[in-house]
Parts: structure tokens; sequence; C-alpha cells
């Protein structure tokens, strides 16, 4: 009788195959013995036992040598990177290089990705963001509309609007007034989107009726700044405006709605006894948190049910019909980034064509290594190591200066954003916040691998399918690189070359944009002028004739000061980050109180004109007659007049505010037209009003605009000393010389064309290293081909004539390539030029010229080296 079957099947299954025939045989004679001497049951449990003791152990003896065995060779993954670093450690030259072009790469992705990451991906830090959404409807949103909507509207939870970026001034205990940035909400707008205080409690509904306890909520960053942090912080008072506020909650980190640029929070007043100020007074941008279940087509829809209900409850004006047609409803998230996606998206491809550059690049060089060891290769495949090792070999070092790439590269990233985040626009959605996080370095790390793999696969691949016959012949002397090598490695160089062109035609054009952009004349005085704005202190009088008599002593004190000339003051200036719009009628060409266009207009004092450098060009300036009680009147500018007056001369022409009994006021003058926020826009139509008429009301604010004596630092010193002076409760912000204060709204345009421009180079230099390497190893193997030709006769200018033709060869096809590429390519710029096409013919015929120039310069040290070569050495070291 033979041992039980299946346990022998077991065995054999479980035992090394170099030794299996002979351990089946002793444990058949072991089995032969327990029989013998136990009996059979006995033998067939010790044999049971044994076999099951052998599948048991199998499993882990397998994972602790590998699971992988190819060749009759069991990879331990352990010892394959030890290999791989006692490797790469005997070149280290080489790995410098490739670890410093993988660290930009993976440096500059970590970057861009921990931006947009932030910005576009990261879902908001608010409870089930998927049902905010963002409601842009065709009115002019106000307080009104918004408490109709909400105990009308079925498909919401909540609906709400906030006013962002509000000024009040602050006087602390014992500390300098100074100006905060307050945003005020409707009651149910911190319940839309579901926030809860990280101390303290939400409004209370009741809290925006007016005349109930003023009450406030801290930013976070606000609360450790100024308060310390003190936890105890509830039931503070903060003085704004002059008058308290009973701190009810500090928000949680990070909150940053409807912007990061607020300090504190404040209920909106809800008062549906003032007209003016409950339907009149628009502006909010609303946020609604749907019911589940709820699309935001059906909000959209149930709007327009409500369309008419809120038509008639309006008791300023009637709307006309359909003006919520177009009411769009868009993702709260999408709506906050969508003024970045365009710029954010160019960033993100930059990066992408930058790393796949780098891992062409490390590609060539792992190539340029794998021919210097091929003789190595070839030896190792001749004494029987499998084709799957020399792959895995080179894949493992591939991986692991991916891996030390990835670190020096996440120190890069740590610098960049450091350095990054100061000059990142405010208002981009998690600004603050921006910085290497688990998911920045998980993300990191993946980009690392793939980098590796794709930089790894083609010389592991090639090392994997040559012949060793082949390679022994190749390593012989004079040997050389194959044909189909060359092929491949001038292929990645032109890949290489063509996206770097891709990238400097973009950054060119941005660029190009931005110069332009540059050279917009805004319409008015930037050199040696000077801004600062003024709050006044609270509890001033605040009716007309007071108020205009205290800005006349505002100007007059700042004037005396030696260090400013000509001093100016206004309600709002261009590029100012505030603005005053109105719905204007013009008798005789917008009659229709539905039908008013929404004009930007400046209160300015007398002298303004002659101080901002605006010129006058029709009829005259503001005087000092134009006050409270003498007849009202304006000056429109040129796009005003060409606009609305179609060419005809708008002197003795009227406007007037929309409210009902508002009176005319006659057009006196024209000036110049001006930019206002955005020079890339053009000038839009504005008209100017004397300050001291106080048309729209006493502002509690003005902005000074004044001429530096001498130096823009001295001026704005002195207007700081004056406003002291006259009233230390009076809180001065926006100290900038003019140029600074428009420039500001370039900020973001400069900062992607400088990123781009950062990238295209980075690009180009690595394609031009490619190049270089390119060329240097075409010299190196043609040494003894120039060394004959020198000893015949051949010049040394006839033989770098040779390389640099080579270095041409290189960067044309890659160069004919890029510009192909850059024509859809450049799609992505469309919105972000200004002045310039996306085929500007002066880019795409410098770009061309920039390569050749490039690709001369790579290959000028090879050039030079050839023909430096001693024909006798070379033929001694030949024959």
């Amino acid at each position: 009788m033979r041992p039980p079957a299946l346990w022998t099947a077991v065995l054999r299954r479980v035992l090394p195959r170099r030794d299996r025939e002979v351990l089946l045989d002793e444990f058949e004679r072991l089995w032969w013995g327990k029989r013998a001497a136990d009996g059979a049951a006995a033998a067939r449990r010790w044999y049971r036992r044994e076999a099951l003791a052998f599948a048991l152990r199998w499993p882990a003896e397998v994972v602790r040598r590998s699971t992988w065995k190819r060749g009759g060779e069991m990879l331990d993954i352990a010892r394959q990177v030890r290999i791989a670093a006692r490797s790469l450690g005997r070149s280290p030259g080489f790995t410098a290089v490739a670890v410093t072009t993988l660290a930009i790469g993976i440096g500059a992705n970590a970057v861009i990705f921990g931006i947009v990451d932030r910005a576009l991906l990261r879902p908001l830090p608010l409870p089930e963001p998927d049902r905010l959404v963002a409601v842009f409807d065709g009115w002019n949103t106000n307080v009104a509309t918004l408490d109709l909507l909400e105990d009308r509207l079925t498909t919401v939870e909540r609906i709400g609007g906030a006013l962002d970026a509000q000024g009040r001034t602050y006087a602390p205990d014992g500390g300098a007034t100074r100006r905060l940035t307050v945003a005020s909400v409707t009651p149910g707008y911190l319940e839309a989107l579901g926030v809860q205080p990280q101390l303290g409690r939400r409004f209370a509904a009741d809290e925006s009726t007016p005349g109930t306890t003023d009450v406030v909520l801290l930013g976070a960053g606000f609360w450790r700044e100024s308060m310390g942090g003190d936890p105890e912080v509830l039931g503070r008072r903060l003085v704004l405006d002059g008058a308290a506020h009973t701190v009810v909650g500090v928000l949680p980190d990070g909150f940053d709605f409807p912007s990061a640029r607020n300090d504190v929070w404040v209920p909106a007043e809800v008062d549906p006894a003032d007209d003016g100020m409950y339907w009149g007074f628009g502006g909010y941008s609303s946020v609604a948190r749907l019911r589940p279940g709820v699309a935001p087509l059906d909000l959209a829809n149930d709007l327009r049910s409500h369309e008419e209900a809120v038509r008639l409850a309006n008791t300023l004006w009637t709307p006309n019909e359909g003006v919520w047609d177009e009411v769009r409803i868009t993702p709260l998230q999408e709506a906050r980034a969508a003024w970045v996606r365009g710029p954010l998206t160019v960033l993100l491809a930059a990066v992408a064509v930058v790393l796949l550059v780098v891992c062409a690049n490390v590609a060539n060089l792992l190539l340029s290594r794998g021919l210097a060891r091929r003789r190595d290769f070839a030896v190792r495949t001749a004494l029987g190591a499998g084709r799957a090792r020399l792959a895995a070999d080179q894949l493992v070092e591939s991986v692991l200066l991916a891996g030390i790439g990835t670190v020096v590269g996440l120190f890069l990233a740590a610098w960049g954003l450091a350095a990054l985040r100061p000059h990142l626009p405010s208002a981009l959605p998690g600004a603050g916040e921006v910085g290497l996080d688990l998911r920045v370095v998980g993300v990191t790390a993946g980009l690392a691998i793939f980098a590796a793999l794709l930089a790894g696969a083609l010389p592991a691949l090639r090392s994997a399918t040559q012949a060793p016959a082949a390679r022994l012949r190749e390593s012989g002397r004079g040997g050389g690189s194959t044909r189909s090598r060359r092929r491949l490695t001038r292929g990645l160089v032109a890949a290489q070359l063509a996206a770097a062109v891709v990238l400097v035609v973009s950054a060119g054009l941005l660029a190009r944009s931005l110069f332009a952009l540059g050279r917009v004349d805004p319409g008015f005085a930037l050199d040696g002028r000077v801004t600062a704005r003024l709050h006044l202190a609270p509890g001033l009088p605040g009716d007309s004739r007071s108020r205009a008599l205290l800005f006349d002593e505002i100007e007059a004190g700042l004037a005396a000061a030696p260090e400013l000339g000509g001093v100016a003051l206004a309600s709002t200036i261009p590029f100012g980050n505030e603005d005053e719009f109105i719905a204007t009628f013009i008798p005789g060409v917008t009659d229709d109180p539905n039908a008013l266009p929404v004009i930007r207009q400046h209160r300015v004092s007398a002298g303004y004109f002659e101080v901002a450098g605006i010129p006058v060009v029709r009829g005259r300036a503001f005087t000092a007659a134009d006050r409270v009680g003498s007849p009202l009147v304006a000056i429109v500018d040129e796009t005003f007049a060409t606009t609305w007056f179609e060419g005809e001369d708008p002197i003795g022409r009227t406007v007037r505010y929309p409210w009902r009994g508002a009176p005319d006021m006659r057009i006196v003058g024209v000036v110049g037209a001006t930019a206002d926020g955005d020079l890339s826009t053009g000038a839009s139509a504005a008209f100017w009003t004397p300050l001291a008429q106080m048309g729209m009301g006493a502002p509690d604010h003005v902005t000074v605009v004044a001429t530096a004596g001498g130096t823009e630092s001295a001026a704005l010193g002195a207007i700081m000393r004056g406003v002291r002076e006259l009233d230390e409760r009076m809180a001065v912000s926006d100290l900038l010389p003019y140029e600074e204060r428009l420039g500001a709204s370039l900020a973001g345009t400069r900062l992607l064309a400088l990123l781009l421009v950062l990238f295209a180079g980075t690009t180009l230099a690595l394609g031009c290293v490619g190049v270089y390497g390119v060329a240097a190893f075409s010299v190196r193997e043609r040494w003894r081909e120039i060394g004959v030709r020198m000893a015949m006769g051949a010049s040394a200018d006839g033989i770098r004539r040779d390389v640099l033709r080579e270095g041409l060869r290189l960067a044309v096809p890659g160069g004919l390539l890029g510009l192909l590429l850059a024509l859809p390519a450049t799609a992505l710029l469309d919105g972000l030029l200004f002045g310039v096409g996306r085929f500007d013919w002066l880019t795409f015929t410098a770009v061309p010229l920039l390569l050749a120039l490039a690709a001369l310069s790579s290959v000028y040290l090879p050039a030079r080296r050839a023909t430096r070569v001693d024909p006798a050495v070379v033929l001694r070291g030949e024959g």
C-alpha cells in the first residue's frame, strides 16, 4: 500500500522543485517505517500532519523570498533596492543630474497641485457641500427679495445673502483706530452654509431687526490677532463705527465666505418699513441649500414661479416681466472658483508638460546609462540572468531615483508654496491654507511613481529585448550605439523641444499681453500721485452742509503740508477697490424706469481733475461754488457722451438719480474717459458730481488723491500725520502710490505670466540639456572618425560645423512639431490675452529663433571638444 494519494499531491505541490523527488522518496520511506512500527492509522496521521505543516509554511516562505519567479530566479525586492542603491552610488554625476531633473518636475507639480487642489478640487469645508448653490439672477438682489423667497421657496431649506468686504471703523481699547473689513449677512446666510462657530453661536433671526442689540461674529484670524485667541471672548464689546457690538461667536478656521477678506461678520439690517433700504439697496450674493433630492434646475423653476409675487411686492418700482428668465443656479464650489479656473487650468497643463519633459530627459539619461552598461548586461545574460531580471534592475533604479527626487521635490515645493502664498490673490478659494498636506504629498508620490515607470520603461524594455550576442558585439572595441537607439534618443529630445516650444509660445503670448496692458493709458496721471482712504470718526454731524465743511477742512489741512502739492478728495476713484454704481435717468434718452443704465459715479472735490491729471475736454471743471444749495451739476466722460448722446454736445443736457422726485443735474463739462478696475476692458461710461453737493447723501469715508512734493513715501507719511492732527479718531487705510494701486489690478496676470515663463524656461533648459547630451555622446562615438578626418586634413571649422549641424538637426523637427502643437494649445489662453492674438506672428517667429539659438548654444561645447581631438592619440588608441 502506498502513502495517501491526497497528501502526496499536497507535498508534491509545496516541496522545492529541485529536491522534490528525493524528499518524496524519503517521506515514503519514513511512512513505511511508521506503518511497520505503529500501524497504518498512526502512519496516516503522521503523514497528514507533516504534509499540512509544509503546506502552512509554504505561503509564508514564498512571500518571504519573493512573489515573482522568472527565469528560475526568485527576486528579493529588498536585495534589488540595495543593489540599485550601490549602482547609483557608483555614478554620482548621473544620479545627481537625474535626481535634480526629477525634483524640478515633481516639485513644480506639487506646487501647482497644492493651489489647484484647494481652489478647485477639495470639497467645501461645510456640511453636505453638494447641496449648496449660488444664485445669480437678473435683479440686483436685495434683502426684500431674499426675505420674500425665504418663505415661498419649496426647493430650498434656507436661502441667504451677503455683502462682502464692507468697511467699519474699529476703535480698540487703548489702541489706534483702524479699519476692519466686515461681511453683512442676512438671517439665512450662515444657516444655509451650515457653518457652526467654534465658539458661541450664530446670529438669531430677530437680530437683523433695527433697534435690537448689535452683535458680531469674529473671524478666527482676527480673533487670534486682536484678541489673543482668548476663549473668554464671548460677551466682550467691539466698537464698530462708534456703536458697541457684543461678540456672540468665533467662526471656524478657514471660513472664507463670501471671501477671505473679512475680519468680522454682522447681521444685515432687515427693515420692511424702510423702502429705500429694504428694496433699493442690492448687491447681495445669494447662497441656497437645496432640499435632499432637489436639482439646481428645480430651484430655477421654483424661482420663476414666484417672480410675479416679488414684482408685485416691490414698493419702490415695478420690474419688467421675465427678469428671471436667465436665472443661473450654479454649485457653490464651481461659482467661487469660476474666475480662476482658466488660469489654474493653464498652469496645470504647463506643469504636466514640464513633468513629461522631465520623464523624457530622465529616460534619455537612463538609455545612455544602459548603453554604457551594455557589456555588463551582456555578460549577466550570458551567465543566465533572465531578461525580466535585467528589466527589473533598471525599473528599481528608476523608482529609487524617483523616491529621492520626490523628497527633494517636496522640499522645493514647500519653499515654492511659502514664496508664492503672499502673492496669491486674496479672493482665491483656500489661498490662506495652501501648503503641503497628506493629500498633496500622496498625489506627488503617485506622480513620482508614474514618472519613474514612464522614464524607466523604454530603457528597461530595450535591455530586456536585445540579444546578448548583439550586446557583446556592440560592447566590443569600436562598438557604438545602434541606429534604433539613436532614433529613440533623438525622438525623445525632439519631444522635449516640442513641449518647450509650446510653453515658450504660451509664455510669450502672455508676456506680450502683460506688456500691452502696461502700455494702456488709464486716462489719469500716475507719476508722483499718492492715495489714501480716510474713514471719518463716528458720531459726527451727518447733514450735508456740516459734512461739506468737514471735507473742506480735511482738504485744506492736508494741502498745508510741504510734502504734498495739490490735494483733492473723492468718494471713489478709478482702481480704488470701491465703486458707486447707480441706475441713471437720462431725460430724452432713457426714460423707462425698468431699462435704466447702471452707470459708474464718482463724487469729487473742485480740484480733483487737475490733481488726478484727468483732462477737461469740453465745458468746465467743478468750482468751489458748486456746493450745497447751488444748482446741481454733473460732468460726464467721453465714453458716456459717445454712448448716450450719439455725437451730440452733452453740455446743457441733464441726468438724474432714479428715485421719485430726484432733481435734474445739468451737465457742465466733458472729461477724458478713465479705465476702472480692469485695464483689459477699456473705459466704461462714468459721470462725476461735486462732493460738496452731497448728491447721494453724506459719505462717511473719502479717498485722498495728492501730488507728492518730494518722495512718495514722504507724501504718504504727511497724509498720515495730517489726519492724526485733524482727528485722531479718524482711521486711515490703503496708503498707496497710485501706480501701485493700478499695478495691483495686474497682479494675477503678472503672477500667471511669471510662473508660465518660469516653467517654459525650465522646459527649454531641459530640452537643451537633452540636445547637449546627444551631441556630446555623438562626438564620443565619432571620436575615431573625427581623428581620422583631421589626420587627413579636415579643418577644425569643418568639424565644428558638422557638430553644430547635428544640433540643428535635433532642434528643427522638435521646433516644427512644437509650433504645430502650439496652435491648438494656445486655445487655453482664450480670455487671458489682451492686445495680442493667439496666432501672433511676432511670437511664432521669435520662438523658433530662440530655439535655434538655444540648440546651437547647447552643442557649442561638444563642437569645441571635437576640434581638440589629437589624431595621433586616437590612431594609437585604435591601432
